[in-house]
């Protein structure tokens, strides 16, 4: 499947859809961490199917709404904290705009071959009058 390559604003437009999905998979996820605790403590067997069911049920939730941000376009790059890569293009390279789950927009870009670390602010593409 080829993979999407965004500019700058279209990938924060996708961002804009993207974070209300972000913020329910972290609601899922305390609900599982909370299910699961409901679980360990339980001795009623007939209630432990049920949490064990809950419990599967909500990681295919979590699954499925991680796919949803594929979908959009964007790449799982971490899941705890959330990052989210979106493919661009620059200076005849390709490039990584990303965003962390606690970030209020896309901030910072890297080389492919670069991970979080290698994160560079966008104000020096801008400079460059990429955008």
């Amino acid at each position: 499947m080829r993979m999407k390559v965004f500019d700058l604003d279209t990938a924060r437009e996708t961002l804009v859809l993207i974070k209300p999905i972000v913020e329910e998979i972290n609601l899922k996820r305390m609900e599982l961490a909370e299910t699961y605790e409901r679980f360990q403590e339980e001795e009623d067997e007939l209630e432990k199917m049920y949490l064990e069911s809950h419990i599967k049920e909500l990681n295919k939730l979590i699954d499925s709404l991680f796919r949803k941000i594929e979908a959009l376009g964007g790449v799982i790059k971490g899941v705890d904290p959330i990052l989210v890569d979106f493919l661009s293009y620059h200076k005849n390279r390709y490039i990584w705009l990303c965003w962390k789950e606690d970030e209020e927009t896309i901030m910072y870009w890297h080389e492919l071959n670069e991970g979080f670390a290698g994160r560079k602010p966008i104000s020096l593409l801008e400079e460059e009058n990429l955008w």
